[in-house]
């Protein structure tokens, strides 16, 4: 009597399978799940700051901080009169996956604004106020930060410096030896990065720096 093969051939084909799950979640699934693992043991940090001096008036600095470290966001403001009365605004760290303003997305906004790419400027316009921006990302073992300084972001968004040209011609007489052109730099950005920073944070949290700005003011 032939017995039945069928039995066998499932058996068979059950190992082969198995075999062949086996065979692409060593070759696939496992490299990325360790990948996965990876990025989620990685330290991740972005950190950025906005502090703005005054010469003259009540208040004589105020300061915008803001930090995402491994997916927690936190933000504050300070402010310090000229008698020296100082105040601190800090909101309740949350984690980014939250709904509502995170670091992540100021951050990305910033970056959208120029924060990598706009250079410090000399004094112009008006000078009683200065300001100074920082930011600074790192993941993993990468890292990078940056620094500008600049007074009076309207002039620069509407006004702006000249850049001039010089063309020195040795086939032309005098006195038209040499020739001088110039454009006007307008670089609305500044303005951008500098509104970016103050409208961040939920209302309350806007509310509160605006009743700490009337405070000083009124006691500087």
């Amino acid at each position: 009597m032939l017995r039945n093969p069928i039995p066998k051939l499932v058996f068979l084909t059950a190992i082969v399978a198995i075999g062949g799950a086996y065979w692409l979640f060593q070759t696939t699934l496992l490299p990325r799940y360790a990948g996965t693992r990876a990025v989620l043991a990685s330290r991740s940090e972005l950190r950025l700051a906005m502090t703005v001096h005054h010469a003259t008036g009540p208040i004589t600095e105020e300061s915008y901080a803001m930090s995402d470290i491994d997916g927690l966001s936190s933000s504050s403001y300070r402010a310090q009169s000229r008698n020296g009365v100082q105040i601190t605004i800090a909101e309740r760290p949350r984690r980014t996956i939250e709904d509502g303003p995170n670091v992540a997305y100021f951050f990305q906004q910033a970056v959208a604004d120029g924060i990598w790419e706009l250079t410090t400027k000399p004094p112009r316009g008006d000078t009683s106020t200065q300001y100074t921006i920082d930011v600074y990302q790192r993941t993993g073992d990468a890292h990078g930060s940056r620094r500008i300084t600049f007074t009076d972001p309207h002039y620069w968004a509407t006004t702006g410096g000249h850049q001039f040209h010089l063309v020195l011609s040795k086939n032309k007489p005098l006195p038209d030896l040499l020739n001088v052109s110039s454009t006007t730099l307008i670089e609305p950005r500044y303005q951008k990065l500098v509104d970016d920073f103050r409208s961040f944070g939920p209302e309350s949290f806007r509310e509160k720096i605006a009743a700490a700005q009337s405070r000083l003011k009124a006691h500087g």
